[in-house]
C-alpha cells in the first residue's frame, strides 16, 4: 500500500530586495547608455540543480543563459518571481560576441509544476520554463516488501518521473549498480512477484519464483511464476490484452497512483535530452539509468545484466508487440519486442 504525505505551505511572496533594487536601477530593464548591451538566448538555458517545493534555492541552483553581447560595460540579468523564486546576475562585459552568464537562484518554491520565466537584459528579453517537483517521498510495498521513491525532473524535457526503477533499492551510482536494477517485467503483468529479481552482482541475479508455460486466459495470472513461450504472440496472455498497462487507470497499472508507464514517444524525448545517446549519456542523465539485462521468454533466463538494460514502455506496437527503450554502451533507442519478454519499469508522473 502507498501513503503520501501532504505538504503545505502558507504565506505572501516577495521580491528579494535586490531584485527590486536591480529593476529600479534598470528602469524594469532598460540599461543606461554606458552599460553592456546585447541579445539574450533562452534556447539554450541550462538549469542546474535541484528544485523542490518548500525548499530555499542553493548556490548549486543556478540558470546558465547565453548572449550575444554587441555592447561592453557593466551590466544586469534577471528573471521575474515566479512561484517564489528567481535568477540574477551582475558583472562586466568586457568584449564582445556569444558569452554564457550563470544567474544564481534566490527564494523558496512553494509548490510543484512547471513555472515559465522571463529573462531580461537591457531591452532584450526572452523565456525559459523550468520543473519543480515534491521531495516528499512516496512509499510502495510490492509483495510484502517496503519501497522509497522520490519524485526527480528532467529539466529539458519538463517531465518528473520516479527516481529509481520499480523494485530498485537505491538511486543508481552507476550504469551497473545492481541495488539499482529493479524488477523485470512481464509487459501487461501486475506486481505479482514474476518480476523479482535477488540481485547479487552487476551480472549476475536469481529470480524469485520459477517458470511455467501454462498461459493466462485472465489479465491476472493464477500464479506468480514468470509465464515462458514458444508460440505466437509470444505473450504470456492469450488472448492478448491491449489495455493492461495504458495510462494510471491501466487494469495491472504496476506504478504508484498519479504515475504510470512511459509512452515510446516520452521515451524518444528523454533520449533526446541526453548529452549522447548510449549507455554513458543515459547515466548521465538526471534519471541515472541502468543496464539490468532482461528475462528472455522462451526459457524465462537472466541475459546480458550489466552489459544493456531494457524499459518497457505503455505503446502497442505491431498489434502484438509493445515498444521498449534499449540501452548499451554504444546506442540507445527504441524498438519493438514480444511481450512475454521481461524488463525494467521506470514510471513517469502522469
Amino acid at each position: 500500500m502507498l501513503a503520501f504525505l501532504a505538504l503545505t505551505m502558507t504565506g505572501c511572496q516577495k521580491e528579494p530586495n535586490d531584485l527590486q533594487t536591480l529593476k529600479q536601477n534598470h528602469n524594469d530593464g532598460a540599461l543606461s547608455p554606458s552599460g553592456g548591451g546585447g541579445t539574450v538566448i533562452c534556447s539554450s538555458a541550462m538549469i542546474n540543480g535541484a528544485y523542490l517545493a518548500g525548499v530555499a534555492l542553493t548556490s548549486a541552483n543556478t540558470v546558465s543563459i547565453s548572449l550575444n553581447v554587441t555592447t561592453i560595460g557593466a551590466y544586469t540579468i534577471y528573471t521575474n518571481t515566479v512561484n517564489g523564486y528567481s535568477f540574477s546576475a551582475s558583472g562586466n562585459f568586457t568584449v564582445t560576441g556569444t558569452q554564457s552568464v550563470t544567474l544564481p537562484g534566490s527564494g523558496s518554491p512553494v509548490t510543484t509544476g512547471i513555472n515559465a520565466f522571463t529573462v531580461t537584459f537591457g531591452t532584450s528579453t526572452c523565456n525559459f520554463s523550468m520543473v519543480v517537483v515534491s521531495g516528499t517521498p512516496i512509499y510502495m510495498t510490492t509483495c510484502g516488501i517496503n519501497y522509497v521513491y522520490y519524485q526527480v525532473a528532467n529539466q529539458k524535457t519538463l517531465k518528473v518521473w520516479l527516481d529509481r526503477n520499480i523494485g530498485a533499492i537505491e538511486v543508481a551510482q552507476s550504469s551497473t549498480d545492481y541495488l539499482a536494477y529493479g524488477s523485470l517485467y512481464q509487459w501487461g503483468r501486475l506486481s505479482d512477484n514474476h518480476q523479482g529479481i535477488t540481485w547479487t552482482g552487476p551480472n549476475s541475479g536469481t529470480p524469485l519464483n520459477g517458470t511455467t508455460s501454462t498461459k493466462s486466459s485472465k489479465d491476472k495470472p493464477a500464479n506468480s511464476k514468470f509465464i515462458i513461450t514458444f508460440t505466437s504472440p509470444y505473450d504470456w496472455r492469450v488472448p492478448q490484452n491491449n489495455n493492461l498497462w495504458q495510462g494510471v487507470s491501466g487494469i495491472n497499472n504496476p506504478c504508484p497512483p498519479g504515475f504510470r508507464l512511459p509512452t515510446n514517444a516520452e521515451f524518444m524525448a528523454e533520449v533526446a535530452s541526453w548529452s549522447s545517446q548510449n549507455a554513458a549519456g543515459a547515466f548521465a542523465s538526471p534519471l541515472k539509468w541502468v543496464m539490468a539485462g532482461y528475462r528472455d521468454f522462451p526459457d524465462g533466463g537472466l541475459y546480458m545484466a550489466g552489459t544493456c538494460g531494457g524499459y518497457w514502455s505503455s505503446t502497442i506496437a505491431n498489434t502484438s508487440k509493445a515498444m521498449m527503450l534499449w540501452i548499451d554502451p554504444s546506442v540507445a533507442y527504441t524498438l519493438d519486442d514480444f511481450r512475454a519478454a521481461g524488463y525494467n519499469i521506470r514510471p513517469i508522473q502522469n
